[in-house]
């Protein structure tokens, strides 16, 4: 049993740092790259969403979010899904900074997801001992700061909310654990929900976040999402250095997209705008007409002749398929359009609201049970740093003898 016990010490040390490591080297092509950064995480953040939505078993694509912003009324999909994505998008593209506002990011989190205490959830529909107070949320971010392996630490947060409020939305969980993630990778505004005429798929991200969750456990396979668990976090751990690895190649693809869009506008006229159409969609990967001429001051008949040209050079697709109300994304998010979130029974009514079982379990189970579940999560937490922190000091002791 020893040997099994450190074993798999051993494995839980090599993959996550590994997946640490990968996600360093975006971390810091992002910042070597603002403006790449910035298109590779709005796409990524749509991914996520969707991902995160589906795990819940919400019938939704990407492609399924396009309508509900062009308002055409022709979708299939639950537009109960739709408008929760929407809503998650704007948080994962400014989530803020939930270790200096611990109270104001969660609550925000939980209003995004429906369970807070806005429209969506009524106080009298709130499962008893589910809904955290002021200082538990405090004590979720307690100790978490500058040093601290982001990863790990965003695990660790999103459990210890999972294990307090005894699993009542996941969702809010990985809002939780990018938002960490960001925290720890950089300086990040206040985090107000984006708005704009596109519902938050266009503008520039406000977030330091690399690591997607729901992307992670859905990548090549379906698994659970579970960061309490051991075999949920080593889950969590080998999805996340999976994505890390083909996100690098995307990446490169991002920044293609930009060198090939300012090559095509350089030898142009004085007079040509392309320059300026390739930054605003560099900026914002997902636009129309109007928010286009909006941006680089131009008339929208100019903004059309320049989203013609920049479709014909390959730099934007036309997403809508219609002759008017029309939106464009750059290529690479329009490939996400392939990307799809496990499918199962679509659910009814609001599909992140716990159920009536959910509730009634909820009411049985105490505080002492979600004490019990806080304890034994932070075992596991607890053994994984102890095998990192040994793994680092024989590291340490191994540079030294050279």
């Amino acid at each position: 049993m020893a040997v099994d016990h450190a074993e798999n010490a051993r494995t839980a040390v090599t993959t996550f740092l590994r997946a640490e490591v990968l996600a360093a080297r975006l971390e810091a092509m992002t910042r070597a790259e603002p403006e790449v950064g910035n298109l590779w995480r709005s796409e990524i953040a749509l991914a996520e969403v969707v991902a995160s939505v589906g795990l819940e078993g919400i019938r939704i694509s990407e492609g399924d979010l396009l309508p509900r912003i062009a308002l055409n009324g022709g979708q299939n999909a639950d537009p109960t899904g739709a408008e929760l994505a929407l809503s998650l998008i704007r948080v994962l593209k400014a989530p803020g900074d939930p270790l200096a506002r611990p109270v104001q990011a969660v609550r925000r989190f939980e209003r995004a997801a429906g369970t807070g205490k806005g429209s969506s959830l009524t106080t009298g529909n709130e499962p008893a001992g589910q809904r955290l107070d002021d200082a538990e949320i405090e004590g979720l971010f307690a100790g978490v700061g500058a040093g601290d392996m982001p990863i790990l630490a965003a695990a660790r947060a999103a459990a210890s909310y999972a294990a307090l409020s005894q699993r009542a939305n996941p969702i809010v969980e990985r809002l939780i654990f990018m938002a960490v993630d960001s925290s720890l990778r950089g300086r990040v505004g206040r985090g107000t929900d984006l708005e704009d005429v596109l519902r938050g798929l266009s503008g520039r991200v406000d977030a330091h976040w690399v690591s997607p969750p729901a992307l992670a456990l859905s990548h090549r396979q379906f698994l659970a999402w579970s960061p309490g668990s051991e075999v949920g976090l080593m889950d969590l751990g080998t999805g996340l250095a999976q994505v890390f690895e083909a996100e690098l190649g995307r990446f490169a693809l991002s920044r293609d997209w930009l060198r090939h869009g300012q090559d095509a506008s350089q030898g142009r006229g004085g007079r040509s705008r392309l320059a300026d159409a390739v930054q605003a969609f560099a900026t914002a990967p997902v636009l129309n007409s109007a928010r286009l001429a909006e941006r680089i001051g131009v008339s929208v008949r100019t903004a059309l002749t320049l989203l013609d040209e920049m479709t014909e050079l390959g730099l934007l697709k036309e997403m809508t398929g219609r002759r008017t109300a029309r939106i464009w994304a750059v290529p690479s998010l329009g490939g996400r359009l392939a990307v799809r979130p496990f499918r199962r029974t679509r659910l009814q009514g609001h599909a992140v609201r716990p159920s009536a079982e959910m509730r009634e379990m909820a009411n049985r189970h105490g505080r002492d049970q979600r004490e019990a579940s806080a304890r034994a999560m932070e075992r596991v937490f607890t053994d994984l740093e102890t095998a990192i922190d040994k793994a680092s000091a024989l590291l340490v002791s191994a540079q030294r003898q050279r």
